[in-house]
């Protein structure tokens, strides 16, 4: 007799992708920036490529901020590196990326601390939300665009093979933006609850909101969405004042202390 128990079925939220030709790039696996990657950026487009490394999914992001004018990001990504967290950073700075949310897996914080406590100090507790979170997704949006990358690659560069879609698709981007939308503004205490809060918050998803649990909210639906998060309220990039008590360890003001930025994991300067 098994006492393995059966597994419920999630719950699905579904689109329907518009039919059409992709077009294959081949540059992918050698190419030496995103640009030559993936080509100029076209109304409508849809385009796939593989790559070996050499292209990541962050340079995707940080070769479309150019094309696209300043843009609404949404970042959904199990991990990343501060790197890549850094280069958003100064792409904010710069005017490119006028409103960020990040959505990450719930585990980062404890498989990354130092790079955790780096992530909250640049952009402070309202940007970046914390779950079960395996989807590798970035929505870039603006009066002009609606680009959807789709990739089996992380916010980090992988020396592997990995895919990556690009598509300029109004419905498929304001569809992944509302339904991830109800993790945003995230939870006071996201970061700072054990694992099963999180998973129990997982598994209540599309029926409760997931910060008050106090009503009804299905994905795409109206009032699920929240507005994005202003990124004129980010903290500046020498701002660990604000961090949580939390990442005290972290960041000290101490010239003997601890410090995040003095180890070396901070790539701005």
């Amino acid at each position: 007799m098994s006492n393995a128990k059966p597994e419920r079925a999630p719950a699905v939220a579904a689109y329907t992708d518009r039919p059409g030709p992709v077009q294959i790039r081949a540059d992918g696996l050698t190419a030496r920036s995103a640009l030559e990657a993936l080509g100029p950026i076209e109304p409508g487009m849809r385009r796939f490529l593989l790559s070996k490394g050499s292209v990541s999914a962050g340079d995707l992001l940080f070769g479309l901020l150019p094309q696209t004018g300043p843009v609404s990001v949404l970042v959904a990504t199990w991990t990343g590196s501060p790197t890549e967290f850094g280069k958003l950073r100064q792409a904010i700075d710069r005017g490119l990326i006028s409103s960020l949310r990040l959505l990450v897996d719930f585990s980062f914080p404890r498989r990354h601390p130092a790079y955790a406590a780096d992530l909250r100090s640049r952009f402070g507790p309202g940007v970046v939300a914390l779950t079960v979170c395996h989807a590798k997704l970035m929505i870039l949006r603006n009066a002009t665009w609606n680009l959807v990358v789709r990739s089996s690659a992380n916010l980090n560069r992988n020396s592997r093979t990995e895919y990556h879609e690009v598509s300029d698709d109004p419905g498929l981007a304001t569809f992944v933006w509302d339904t991830l939308a109800v993790w945003f503004p995230p939870a006071a205490d996201t970061w700072d609850v054990p694992p099963s809060v999180h998973q129990r918050r997982f598994a209540e998803w599309g029926a409760r909101r997931p910060e008050t649990a106090t009503a009804p909210a299905t994905p795409g639906a109206p009032g699920a969405s929240a507005a994005p998060i202003d990124v004129a309220h980010v903290g500046g990039l020498d701002a660990p004042t604000g961090a949580p008590a939390a990442d005290a360890a972290f960041f000290s003001p101490d010239p003997w202390g601890v410090d995040l930025r003095r180890a070396g994991i901070s790539f701005l300067r």
